[in-house]
């Protein structure tokens, strides 16, 4: 069924597409990967390879560099280095299975001796501490959240230039506002579209009730990317650009019927962690008028669809209906997007899963 779907979705990007343009550009989408480790090692190395192989102007990882993981130095530094054999420039933004979901080696342990039935009677007390009421408001068996944070930002964002084999200098939001370690936010643009990362991800956003300290740096952070988001479009404006693109990894939208404010379900909600980086996408998007791609990850299904587009009444034109939403493949289908760039063409944008 996925691959029907997936060709589907090509026969009508190619049935829509236009003569090429001498603007015209790839680059590759992905995310979500390399959950079962370390069987799923060589297979994203695979992956890396038919990526080069389309030779994109760069490449975008949207977040979740593994599933359960130790969140150590040394695995950060295996990522880092299985990043290298991108040969193209490698944009990451962060998702939340990499700082806000770390787990203590003790409890992933547990829980791997659980599933392998060998587990000992103080694995299990300690699995069902975790998930008793105590456990969860004293964070029993989580890692040190902003800690984590603050390694990735060290590390991944070390400096102003991207990842992969060939850097390119990226704008950084810590280099030009007031948000001195939004290392990971930034920009670029090419060919008259407009690119820009910001640090958005699942589990609640990092919005934890019962941790003042996670909660302080979820409410700061959003601030931040709104800011972000603001300073994107209206450079996007002023250079009259033709289309945005904006890069985070979490899913702001669940299934379920939407509302008068956005055509799908918003995720948590308007009292939820998303509903004001959802409503900046869309009321800066709907404002700059012309082509905008949100990217993102998190529920591991190849979509493409307008979630922000809602109709007022049938007299009424459809509202925000000029931007589309990628989201990319995660595992355990550990697959890529290549993403077409006409900015000439009305659509501007066109998707082919990487095969």
């Amino acid at each position: 069924m996925r691959k029907l779907r997936d060709l589907a979705l090509t026969v009508v990007v190619c049935l829509l597409s236009f003569p090429v343009s001498a603007a015209r550009f790839d680059f590759v989408a992905f995310g979500d990967t390399a959950y079962n480790l370390p069987a799923d090692i060589p297979v994203l190395d695979g992956l890396i390879g038919r990526i080069n192989a389309t030779k994109p102007a760069f490449v975008v990882h949207v977040g979740d560099i593994w599933g359960a993981n130790p969140c150590t130095e040394a695995e950060y530094q295996r990522v880092l280095k299985q990043f290298s054999q991108v040969r193209a420039p490698l944009v990451y933004t962060p998702g939340d299975n990499e700082w806000v979901d770390c787990r203590s080696p003790e409890l992933l342990a547990a829980y791997r001796a659980y599933l392998e039935k060998r587990a000992t009677p103080e694995q299990m007390m300690l699995l069902g501490r975790v998930s008793s009421l105590d456990g969860e408001i004293a964070s029993v068996g989580r890692d040190d959240a902003l800690a984590r944070l603050a390694d990735i930002r060290r590390l991944f964002f070390s400096d102003s230039r991207s990842l992969g084999g060939k850097p390119m200098t990226l704008i950084r939001q810590a280099d030009v506002s007031a948000y001195r370690t939004m290392v990971e936010n930034a920009r670029w643009q090419r060919a008259g579209v407009h690119f820009v990362t910001v640090h958005v991800v699942g589990s609640q956003n990092n919005a934890y009730l019962n941790n003042p300290a996670r909660l302080a740096e979820s409410s700061e952070r959003t601030q931040a990317d709104i800011d972000w988001l603001n300073t994107a479009f209206a450079e996007a404006t002023a250079a009259d650009a033709r289309a945005v693109v904006v890069i985070m990894h979490a899913s702001l939208f669940q299934d379920g019927p939407g509302d008068r404010n956005f055509g799908k379900r918003l995720r948590g909600d308007a009292d939820g962690p998303y509903y004001w980086i959802a409503r900046a996408v869309r009321d800066l998007g709907s404002a700059f008028g012309k082509p905008v791609l949100m990217i993102h990850g998190d529920f591991h299904e190849f979509i493409v669809d307008r979630p922000f587009a809602v109709d007022d009444g049938e007299a009424a034109p459809r509202q925000y209906d000029n931007i589309l939403r990628l989201q990319v493949h995660g595992a355990p289908d550990i697959r890529a997007v290549r993403v077409s760039v006409d900015p000439e063409t009305p659509g501007v944008f066109g998707f082919t899963p990487l095969q």
